[in-house]
């Protein structure tokens, strides 16, 4: 499987740094500082498992990196932007990105500042604090794209949630997934082979 990941690095003193573990093992751990245009891209081919983990990894902030005017707006940060990642060529849907949760990783100071910092930090792609992002994926990067597409109808959804009573009589939730309610509690509401036909029918 190749992965592509995008970052945007922003400079502030110095570029940030940056580490990325595919399934543990280190493919990057340095300085992060464009080698295309403005983006740093980095491409790598794996030998996927069942269930795989993409962590990236943004360190050595020390907190006054970030510079301001007189105003106190900010003119330079050092920072990842986490642009895009794609499996063989399939984008992960940028809601999907935004989903996933970002573990910061507070400096002594932040703490001292402010003792109720949340651990986490969810619909965030721009890595201003020191910390890990974390993607998880199955072995097939077609078949990953389908169900990121059902993934991202779900939580574009998950404010017109509806209830029914199905024909057990048991109320359930649902959404509305291309004009077709889903129930909510299922795993897998629609098959990959049914979601493709229907996106084929659309183009």
């Amino acid at each position: 499987m190749k992965i592509k990941i995008t970052i945007e690095p922003t400079f502030s003193v110095k570029w940030p740094m940056l580490r990325v573990k595919i399934n543990n093992m280190v493919v990057h751990d340095g300085i992060c500082k464009p080698n295309e245009s403005k983006f740093f891209i980095m491409q790598k081919d794996i030998i996927p498992n069942t269930r795989n983990i993409i962590e990236i990894q943004h360190y050595d902030k020390k907190g006054k990196e970030t510079v301001t005017d007189e105003h106190g707006e900010v003119v330079s940060d050092r920072a990842l932007i986490l642009k895009s990642i794609s499996l063989d060529g399939y984008a992960v849907p940028e809601l999907i990105l935004h989903d996933k949760e970002f573990e910061v990783h507070w400096t002594k100071e932040q703490i001292k500042e402010d003792h109720n910092r949340p651990s986490t930090i969810k619909n965030n792609l721009y890595f201003g604090y020191n910390g890990i992002y974390r993607l998880e994926f199955g072995n097939d990067g077609a078949k990953e794209y389908f169900h990121n597409l059902i993934e991202k109808e779900r939580i574009a959804n998950i404010h017109n949630k509806k209830e029914m009573i199905g024909p057990d009589g048991r109320r359930i939730e649902v959404f509305e997934f291309t004009g077709r309610l889903v129930d909510s509690n299922e795993e897998e509401a629609i098959t990959i082979a049914q979601l493709y036909e229907r996106i084929q029918g659309e183009d």
